[in-house]
């Protein structure tokens, strides 16, 4: 298959996804208007502008990612890797994993390859990706189980499970980190791949006898954390905009306990951008919190931020990655 007609096919089943999504999101959202479970109210903005400011906060969250990446891979691993690549990266990231269903699955992957590109072994780059998910659901967990300990929100209940199972998960996965345990599981796993899935290995580069886990000054793992916090906080900021764009003025908590309990609802998502659970995680939370009058304006314009604005705005970021992917792919094949 020529290069040209393997992009055409890329983005064939990209497009393909889009639509199916957006698809989805309509068909919930009709199914739980005409059920009674959800109110047909919907109105114009009356400040457009938050709108804006909620668009310009989601994206400066991708900045955080990268500084934290940053901070990982240059200070606790010794690798030079610019800030700015490191955003591209956490950008493109955000792009593809708004696209590929599953878990995280797509955008890290390519974060992964593209890290392996610029020379970093596949097993490390790996460590330190899946390090930077670990704290932020640590983080995020921590925030719900905070709000309900000290009853500043009413936080639903079965946000409030998954949070507390999901905290212990990656409580230990941080520890099998930082005593340098996962990154020899991750090794074994990669070195299988690549003997089975020739493909596969053209992107897996390990070293011999790698050393593994994290060294961070106390300051560096603080910061890791502050920043991590810093972003759940401007991903509540991000909902209240959305909110007073509409004249509704909700608390920053309470905007917090919004993204937070999506998050924590949509975890495994099936299809992509969590189309379909993720109305459903948006209505269950706003009727929890004695909000459900305004779901369709909030969801509406929720999605236009955080789903279709993205995929717009971050799509140059991914088509400079995936380029320099599909090369190496192409160079492999052509030197067999």
């Amino acid at each position: 298959m020529s290069e040209r007609n393997r992009i055409s096919e890329n983005w064939r089943r990209d497009a393909l996804f889009i639509v199916i999504s957006i698809v989805t999101i309509i068909i919930t959202i009709i199914i739980l208007i005409k059920s009674g479970l959800a109110t047909s109210r919907y109105e114009m903005p009356r400040y457009p502008f938050y709108l804006i400011e909620s668009e310009l906060i989601y994206l400066t969250q991708l900045i955080l990612i990268g500084t934290r990446l940053s901070i990982i891979f240059n200070r606790g691993m010794g690798y030079k890797i610019e800030t700015t690549e490191l955003i591209k990266i956490a950008a493109a990231q955000t792009f593809t994993s708004l696209l590929i269903p599953g878990f995280y699955i797509g955008g890290e992957a390519v974060s992964i390859a593209y890290l392996t590109y610029k020379g970093l072994p596949t097993t490390r780059a790996t460590e330190g990706v899946v390090l930077r998910y670990t704290i932020d659901t640590i983080t995020l967990t921590s925030i719900i189980l905070v709000l309900y300990l000290f009853n500043l929100v009413t936080v639903p209940i079965i946000a409030l499970i998954v949070a507390l199972i999901l905290l212990i998960a990656y409580t230990v996965l941080f520890i099998t980190i930082v005593n340098a345990r996962l990154g020899g599981y991750i090794e074994r796993i990669f070195r299988y791949i690549s003997l089975r899935i020739k493909f596969v290995g053209n992107f897996i580069l390990i070293n011999q006898n790698e050393t593994y886990g994290l060294k961070f000054t106390p300051l560096e793992n603080l910061a890791l954390f502050i920043i991590s916090i810093t972003q759940w906080f401007l991903s509540g900021l991000n909902v209240m905009l959305i909110f007073y764009a509409f004249g509704v003025h909700i608390g920053l908590i309470t905007g917090i306990l919004i993204s937070s309990s999506y998050v924590i609802l949509t975890y495994v998502s099936v299809l992509p951008g969590s189309a379909g659970i993720g109305e459903l995680a948006n209505l269950y939370v706003l009727n929890s919190l004695g909000l459900g009058n305004y779901y369709l304006i909030y969801d509406v314009w929720f999605r236009a931020i955080t789903y279709i604005v993205p995929l717009i705005i971050l799509m140059p970021a991914f088509l400079s990655i995936s380029r320099k992917l599909t090369m190496i792919n192409t160079n492999h094949r052509s030197s067999r």
